[in-house]
């Protein structure tokens, strides 16, 4: 299937040359070869061209390279970079790990076992509602989208690609009718984030799981069309598309709440090294990373401490010293915490930063 695409894309044009659609043999949720970065980018996606476009949020996260083996670990990686902005590192082993297999290749994240995986993982969420919303569910998907992207929550998104048939892997809609998961990490608009209206000039930003660019795309060319069970997907303009008939999406808003929730704080993490993570699956060895944790939204003159759990069970269930890394005393609205103990690529961590008591 080719596609010739011409559109905007945060208020600039952007064409595409045409595009063969080659899905990975046996990958059906994994990045296209021929849709790939470097091709969005060529067309002008990656291009911040934000001119009048003065009010955003983008919120702290890292761009990279998912697994591609096993039908691609497109979600895992989603749920890992969204979860970074939030101050923790999951292994995209580790996302699987923890959910249940619903369809695709073994434990492939889908909508269908998603809500488990952050549960299981303690990752206090809120899901799009595509079950029960009226179709199409357009509207309703991208005022949901914009609010917690404006609300500083990361969302993981499962889009459609053009020129490839719905549903996949033989499920019954609306599981299936999408064919690769991304981390949308922010929202730039000409006005203030706290409209709930979303305007023409309401653009978000997100990653791709297959490089190192931001691709910044207007939220209201994000709709395309379907014409029914086996049919392809047409995105129009663009190779990609999302919310028309269903919307699928999960913002990150923290992690699940626990007997310090009221007095924790923001905060947000990076790794070293970010670019990809071992594929331990395919036989190469889990690396050690070094975390740096910034901490927000704290008040001059009060103190805070820092905790560390390398494992799941253990996440939130004991503030005792053992878990204590730092404590701080503010001395404006943040602070920078460069953690001198590593953590294994393969494993599970959480930071939490909470006002000291």
């Amino acid at each position: 299937v080719s596609t010739q695409s011409t559109g905007d894309a945060c208020c600039s044009a952007m064409k595409l040359a045409p595009l063969t659609l080659v899905l990975l043999a046996g990958s059906v949720a994994a990045l296209p070869r021929a849709l790939n970065e470097s091709a969005l980018c060529a067309g002008g996606l990656c291009h911040n061209s934000a001119d009048g476009l003065n009010y955003e949020r983008i919120m702290p996260s890292q761009p990279g390279f998912q697994w591609d083996d096993a039908g691609g670990y497109c979600g895992s990686w989603a749920t890992q970079r969204v979860t970074l902005a939030k101050g923790a590192w999951i292994s995209q082993q580790q996302v699987r790990a923890h959910t249940s297999p619903c369809g695709g290749h073994d434990n492939e994240i889908l909508s269908c076992n998603i809500e488990e995986a952050l549960t299981n993982l303690k990752i206090d969420f809120e899901g799009f509602n595509y079950k029960s919303t009226p179709l199409p569910q357009t509207e309703a998907y991208f005022a949901w989208l914009k609010a917690h992207l404006a609300g500083g929550n990361a969302v993981a998104w499962m889009i459609m690609w053009s020129g490839q048939e719905y549903p996949i892997y033989n499920l019954t809609p609306p599981a299936g009718m999408y064919g690769h998961v991304e981390p949308v990490i922010g929202i730039q608009s000409s006005h203030p984030l706290n409209h709930t209206q979303v305007y023409d000039d309401d653009t978000v930003l997100h990653f791709t799981d297959g490089g190192v660019n931001t691709v910044h795309r207007r939220i209201t060319s994000l709709p395309g069309t379907w014409g029914g069970v086996g049919q392809q997907a047409d995105c129009g303009a663009y190779s990609y598309c999302i919310g028309n008939p269903y919307g699928f999406g999960w913002a990150v808003k923290g992690f699940t709440p626990d007997s310090k929730q009221a007095v924790s704080v923001p905060a947000s993490l990076r790794v070293d090294p970010w670019r990809s993570e071992p594929d331990t699956r395919s036989g190469q060895a889990p690396t050690e990373l070094k975390g740096t944790l910034t901490v927000t939204g704290l008040i001059q003159g009060e103190s805070y401490a820092i905790y560390r759990w390398d494992g799941v069970g253990e996440a939130f269930a004991d503030y005792s010293d053992k878990w204590l890394r730092t404590s701080f005393r503010a001395t404006n609205g943040s602070f920078v915490y460069v953690d001198d103990k590593s953590f294994k690529s393969d494993g599970t961590t959480y930071y939490r930063a909470i006002k000291a008591e």
